[in-house]
């Protein structure tokens, strides 16, 4: 048994129509029953957030994979403990951007970006999430509820928190998965109107089911290019104009 995983991203139309990169951005490692995979979504009005969002998500992968690899009993630590882990990954990720902005002459705000990672193995795994985005995890046991990390915004509709702020240890959340699963999507604020259901209570299944069917039948390559052809599809243009990440991992 393992892992499939495959992800995209597609730059949204506001960002096509002003010339402006993609600023999502995603990063996964599988080993075995292992499962370690972030999606990142840089902040529209930092200057140099799609590097901030791949420097994040490729960094916390790398600090939660080896961690998990070196002690993968950490994955039994209760809520605090595991928060106190999840934290060390996000603090190695944060000196990382630090370097970057250094050698760049830049602010680390410039490089914004928000955070939803999964980590896993066969029996646990935890969400580890700062800010807009949303991870979901379904159990193998079929009549089980789906664990859900929701966004956590600001106040006002189009705030929210990055790794990058100053108070990100208190927007720091970890969420439970205490039984085995089989999926885990991981996505960016910009596919959750099609991607989910309305109030985010569970995947959207007319349009991830299929999705899901056809990913069942290809290679990892083959499933992430037909992945991005369908976020990047121009009817999606009607239901976001935002830049849109969607990683679907599936046991094997």
């Amino acid at each position: 048994m393992g892992w499939q995983v495959h992800a995209a991203s597609a730059t949204g139309k506001s960002h096509l129509d002003k010339g402006i990169p993609c600023q999502d951005a995603f990063a996964y490692r599988v080993d075995g029953e292992r499962l370690v995979a972030a999606v990142c979504d840089g902040a529209g009005s930092a200057a140099h957030s799609e590097i901030g969002s791949r420097l994040i998500a490729d960094a916390v992968v790398a600090a939660l994979a080896e961690r998990l690899a070196a002690q993968p009993q950490w994955l039994q630590a209760d809520e605090d403990g595991f928060a106190g882990f999840a934290g060390e990954a996000v603090a190695f990720a944060r000196e990382v951007l630090v370097a970057r902005a250094r050698r760049d002459g830049a602010a680390l705000s410039s490089y914004a970006a928000t955070l939803v990672a999964y980590v896993g193995d066969a029996q646990r795994g935890w969400f580890v999430h700062v800010g807009d985005g949303l991870g979901v995890a379904e159990p193998a046991q079929s009549d089980a509820p789906a664990r859900i990390s929701l966004p956590h915004n600001g106040e006002y509709a189009n705030e929210t928190y990055f790794v990058t702020g100053e108070a990100w240890r208190g927007c720091l959340r970890v969420l439970a998965v205490s039984e085995p699963v089989e999926r885990v999507a991981l996505m960016s604020d910009g596919a959750m109107p099609f991607a989910m259901q309305k109030g985010n209570a569970g995947l959207y299944r007319p349009f991830m089911d299929p999705v899901e069917r056809y990913l069942r039948t290809v290679d990892e390559a083959a499933g992430s290019r037909a992945l991005h052809g369908t976020l990047d599809d121009p009817r999606t243009h009607g239901i976001t104009s935002d830049d849109k990440t969607l990683l679907i991992a599936l046991r094997s």
